[in-house]
């Protein structure tokens, strides 16, 4: 017989293709509820998912106890995503309680529809990378969660993600440079140094809030994002003005310290963004304005310093913003 009572348990025994299965039903009490669950188990080794995980641990509780300790040694994007993407997935109405044997490419699809219409606290909506660099972060966890034998499939394979088109051109001409400059007094001030070093290397802005003292010589830059490391010219204005942040610094550490934390800043998006608009100088988004480059160079007499992913413009008197 399929089932059959040892004691007060049941338990089921078949062969298929030569192959012996057997084991206890310790939810079944009945011989009827023995026999529905044997041919469950049947149907699992017919389509091959017998003996795999079941996928009944928590999502929330795997991304606290595995993903969160991970991807805070593994991933250099860790800062960011716990601070802003990891409580937005958690806490979304459509993964919030769920086990991963629950979350399925309908489930995600639910998921992206939610994220696309609703509105952050400005009245936007989130763009569609923003959306997709979630989706992505999903399926990492999914990833870890098969290697660690908590689940079997990861439905993002299903999901596509959403068109992006986030490519815009900007350029910081002269005068708009001036005015930018001229704004950052007061409660701006501590923007100066950070748009002159970023107007004059190119570098970028996680590059620029991680740089240190021992890495100015000219400037040799720690690359946070390829990991590559880079070596960025130095103008007479940047030179400047490292020199003046040296002389009230002492020590090899952050060369850019919040004074209200003590800490390396890790964001200037409202500060930035008040000062385009008081400057007159549209498009204030970080994404599109955190990044400069010269366009010439020539008048400090020092070759151009840009990173290998962006085009300069021919005109010496543009500045390209990314």
């Amino acid at each position: 017989m399929a089932v059959h009572k040892r004691g007060d348990r049941w338990h089921y025994a078949f062969c298929i293709r030569g192959v012996r299965y057997r084991g206890a039903l310790p939810e079944a009490r009945t011989k009827f509820q023995a026999e529905k669950a044997e041919t469950k188990i049947r149907q699992d080794v017919y389509e091959g998912r017998y003996g795999r995980p079941t996928g009944e641990m928590s999502f929330e509780k795997f991304v606290e106890e595995v993903y969160r300790p991970w991807a805070r040694e593994n991933k250099r994007s860790f800062k960011n995503n716990e601070k802003y993407k990891l409580p937005m997935i958690c806490e979304s109405k459509s993964l919030k309680g769920k086990t991963f044997a629950q979350i399925s490419p309908l489930l995600l699809e639910k998921f992206k529809k939610e994220r696309c219409e609703s509105e952050m606290k400005d009245g936007r909506t989130r763009k569609p990378s923003t959306i997709n660099r979630e989706l992505e972060i999903i399926s990492k966890i999914f990833s870890l969660a098969i290697k660690y034998g908590v689940t079997f499939t990861n439905p993002c394979a299903e999901v596509p993600l959403l068109p992006e088109n986030n490519k815009r051109v900007r350029y910081l001409f002269d005068e708009e440079e001036q005015r930018l400059l001229s704004v950052l007094t007061g409660p701006r001030g501590h923007l100066l140094p950070l748009v002159i070093l970023a107007i004059g290397t190119g570098m970028r802005r996680g590059d620029l809030f991680n740089l240190t003292w021992e890495k100015v010589d000219l400037i040799y830059v720690p690359n946070s994002k390829t990991g590559r490391d880079y070596s960025v010219p130095m103008n007479e204005e940047v030179g400047n003005t490292l020199r003046q942040i040296r002389s009230t610094i002492r020590g090899n550490g952050y060369i850019f310290i919040n004074p209200d934390t003590a800490k390396p800043y890790t964001d200037v998006k409202t500060a930035f963004g008040t000062a385009c608009q008081l400057a007159g100088i549209g498009h204030p988004d970080p994404q599109t304005t955190r990044r400069y480059t010269h366009g010439g160079g020539s008048s400090a007499g020092l070759p151009q310093s840009c990173h290998k992913t962006r085009t300069a413009t021919s005109a010496g008197s543009r500045k390209c913003l990314i």
